[in-house]
């Protein structure tokens, strides 16, 4: 896995994947740094753990098939409103949508070939199928009103960004552990 440099954001853009989210209004100044800081310490020690729990596995479509998670490869550029998908997690049936014409441009914009982006994305998505079945839903950790009348604050909602800066975090958190783990077995040498 670690033969590249990762092109996923780094815990210096964390804070701009909270300010695009649609609830990012409702959280109170003193509480962004807080749950920027939670969500992608729960991914980076998700991250840990499984590398751990994996011995060092860095395939992660083998990690995928261990733990009952399935990889669906569909030829298509899924694009929705402004917004380009590379995959999408489908909770409840274990199953990971890769949309390959859209991966193929962002491995080639990145310098990555289609399988080393691919890792890199099943990796992302990987947290989210630890959010639903192991670890409970990062964007659930910090709620706001679902809507704010005046003094009256109706409902509650999670902020889907955190989610976001989990996966983002347990991503280069695993890239790290393998390319350390890399490096340490080529000092042995």
């Amino acid at each position: 896995m670690p033969d590249y440099a990762l092109p996923f954001p780094g815990r210096e853009l964390a804070h701009k994947e909270l300010s695009y989210d649609p609830c990012y209004a409702k959280i109170p100044e003193k509480d962004r740094e807080p749950i920027v800081e939670a969500a992608w310490q729960k991914g980076a020690a998700a991250a840990r753990d499984l590398f751990l729990r994996e011995g060092g596995q860095r395939d992660f479509f083998t990690i995928a098939r261990k733990n009952g998670l399935h990889c669906i490869r569909l030829d298509k550029d899924y694009i929705v409103g402004n917004q380009r998908y590379f995959s999408d997690y489908l909770s409840g049936k274990n199953v990971i949508h890769f949309y390959l014409r859209s991966i193929d441009l962002w491995a080639a914009e990145n310098g990555l070939t289609r399988a080393q982006a691919e890792q890199v994305i099943l990796s992302h998505e990987y947290y989210h199928f630890l959010e639903w079945n192991v670890i409970g839903l990062t964007s659930r950790d910090y709620q706001v009103p679902m809507l704010t009348l005046g003094p009256f604050r109706l409902g509650r909602t999670g902020v889907r960004a955190l989610s976001e800066i989990g996966a983002h975090a347990f991503a280069r958190t695993y890239y790290e552990l393998c390319a350390k783990e890399e490096h340490h077995e080529q000092t042995e040498l």
